[in-house]
This record gives structure tokens, C-alpha cells and sequence, in this order.
């Protein structure tokens, strides 16, 4: 496999979720991301010119190819990038982008009340808001955000500078626009639009949106994912998480089709729900699958909180043929 294109979202475990998901379910997005940007922009737009026929799965790419499902895109599941509790020297934007990404979104938007008082107090037509935030481990977040009291809308713009939080640094901006509860002021849906969102390894271009209205939490996410070094393109396309939160521990299972520009595609999903103690930093137990062309597939299976396997079917007769050893998350 080429060298990991793993590093910028959602896209993501959260670091052992010091913080709470309130019971989120996170959809990943149907249709596909844009590829144009605005005119502008001088750069080309990120465009997936890989395969997109169905892989097939083989001895070979089947731990490629299941660990790039399983973290959102990346091209070699290397755990230890990925980690849910990594610190902010060293861990990537990919690290479990399909939820880390939502969650730093959604938290930028809430920090500092930006949206809340709004409602909760008498404002102008339009309130136009502007400042920096610091992330919780360094870089700066600027906002400039538009709040219409009376049809409680609001829209605006991020930029990130080296901004780190829940264990991710990113840089780049992000356009947004959404609603918020006529009494409480809390956000009920946000919609962003990124082209640029990187980490020095790789750059995010795509649609993220939230729905906040009845819990759980709903999220549609499309992106087109470019390793800055090899300029190869990965697709998170029509991608799903589906996050319950208990006491101590949170479900998530995982939906949704990964596209790798040399294998192709393979559809996902969780047929046994990952589970992630509050202070782990990986599941005690879930399992993945993959489908490709072929009938071929493969599973991915969390072992404990230390180690997970990978199984395959290569010749499409129902028959796991091949596995892996018993692996370390923190393998490189």
C-alpha cells in the first residue's frame, strides 16, 4: 500500500472521550463531494480519478482495505496514527476522521456561547460576531459569524491555524451555515463546506452536516481525501456512524462505502457494535465487514482494548480463507 493518506475529519475515536456524546448517531453522507471550488481559488479541484469498480479482496489488501473503512480512509491502517488518545505533536486529523472531525466542528461552533445568547437575549436583526479562539492544545480558531435573530439562522466562516483539539491539529476554512432552538439557543443543524482542511499530510475537501433535533445525533459526510506527497485521492463516500452512549462506554457502528484509487471500492458495515471505554484508548470488541467484488470480503474484529485480527474470504465461497496474526492497535 502507499504511505498513509490517513491524516486529516471523521474526518476519528474520540480521545477516550474525556467529554460526552450524549447518545450521538453519526450518518456519513449520500451523494457525491463537489469538485469545484470557488473561482477564486487558484489550486485544482480534488478529484477521485482511482477505480470505482468493487475491489477485490484478497490476501494483500484485505488489512488495507478494512482498516481504511474502519478509519474513514485511510491507505494503511496504522493504529497507532489513528489512536483515540493520541497527543497533539504527533496525532493527525485522520485519526478516526469520520468522528473526530464532526465532534471538532461542532465544538468550535458551541465554544465561547457563540450561538447561544442570541436567543436567549434581545439582538439586532443580524448580530455579526467575530474573534480567536485557542485550541484546548495550542494553534488559534478564527470565526466570523452572521446570527439572524428572527429566523434564528446563522452562517459564517472558520479558519484554522495548527488549531488542536480532541487530539487533532488542522488548518485551513471552513464556510457554515445553520439553525438554532427559538428558547434555548442550542444549535439544531450546521452545514460546513471545506476544501483546504489539512494537517501538512493531507487535505480534506468536502460536505459535513449535523442534525441536532432529535437525538441521536445525525451526521451526512462526503469527502474527497488527497495525500499532499503522492497527490493520490481517497473517497469517503455515503459514509455512516452510529454513536450510543452508556455509562462508561460508547456503541458506534459504522456504515458506508471507502474508495481506494488502486483496489476500488468496498461497502461497509458493523455487525457487531465497536465498544470504547470511556478510558481506553481502543474498542474492547466489534467487528467490521467489507464486501468487494467477487463475493469476496473481509472482517475486522477487535480483540480487546490492545489487539485487533483481520479475516478474509479471497475466492468468494463463504469460507474465511485467510487471517492475519493477532495485531496491536499501536502497530506501525
Amino acid at each position: 500500500m502507499k504511505r498513509r493518506i490517513y491524516t486529516i475529519l471523521f474526518i476519528i475515536l474520540m480521545l477516550s472521550l474525556p467529554y460526552t456524546y450524549g447518545g450521538c448517531v453519526l450518518v456519513f453522507s449520500s451523494g457525491d463531494v463537489k469538485s469545484e471550488k470557488d473561482s477564486e481559488d487558484d489550486e485544482s479541484p480534488t478529484v477521485f480519478t482511482g477505480s470505482t469498480s468493487p475491489a477485490v479482496i484478497d490476501s494483500t489488501n484485505a488489512k488495507d482495505l478494512s482498516g481504511g473503512a474502519f478509519a474513514g480512509g485511510m491507505t494503511r491502517f496504522e493504529a497507532a496514527s489513528a489512536g483515540f488518545n493520541k497527543g497533539s505533536s504527533v496525532t493527525q486529523i485522520g485519526a478516526f476522521r469520520p468522528l473526530r472531525l464532526p465532534m471538532v466542528l461542532k465544538d468550535s461552533l458551541q465554544k465561547d456561547e457563540i450561538t447561544g445568547p442570541a436567543a436567549a437575549l434581545y439582538k439586532p436583526a443580524v448580530e455579526t460576531r467575530s474573534g480567536t479562539i485557542p485550541g484546548s492544545c495550542g494553534g488559534d480558531l478564527s470565526y466570523l459569524i452572521d446570527i439572524i435573530d428572527e429566523s434564528r439562522l446563522f452562517d459564517g466562516s472558520f479558519r484554522f491555524e495548527n488549531y488542536c483539539d480532541h487530539g487533532i491539529t488542522i488548518s485551513g476554512e471552513t464556510d457554515f451555515d445553520g439553525t438554532y432552538g427559538i428558547d434555548s439557543g442550542d444549535i439544531r443543524t450546521a452545514h460546513f463546506s471545506f476544501a483546504d482542511l489539512a494537517d501538512g499530510e493531507t487535505t480534506l475537501e468536502g460536505d459535513l452536516s449535523l442534525d441536532f433535533l432529535h437525538p441521536p445525533t445525525t451526521v451526512t459526510f462526503s469527502a474527497y481525501s488527497k495525500d499532499i506527497e503522492s497527490g493520490q485521492v481517497y473517497w469517503i463516500k455515503d459514509y455512516a456512524m452510529n454513536i450510543t452512549e452508556f455509562a462508561g462506554y460508547i456503541e458506534i457502528d459504522i456504515f458506508g462505502a471507502f474508495y481506494h484509487p488502486d483496489h476500488g471500492y468496498v461497502n461497509l458495515i458493523t455487525t457487531e457494535p465497536f465498544i470504547v471505554h470511556h478510558e481506553d484508548d481502543w474498542p474492547t470488541s466489534g467487528l467490521l465487514g467489507i464486501d468487494g467484488q467477487k463475493n469476496t470480503q473481509a472482517e475486522l474484529t477487535a480483540l480487546n482494548q490492545l489487539t485487533y485480527s483481520v479475516a478474509a474470504d479471497t475466492d468468494g465461497d463463504g469460507v474465511f480463507d485467510w487471517e492475519s496474526r493477532i495485531l496491536s492497535w499501536t502497530d506501525r
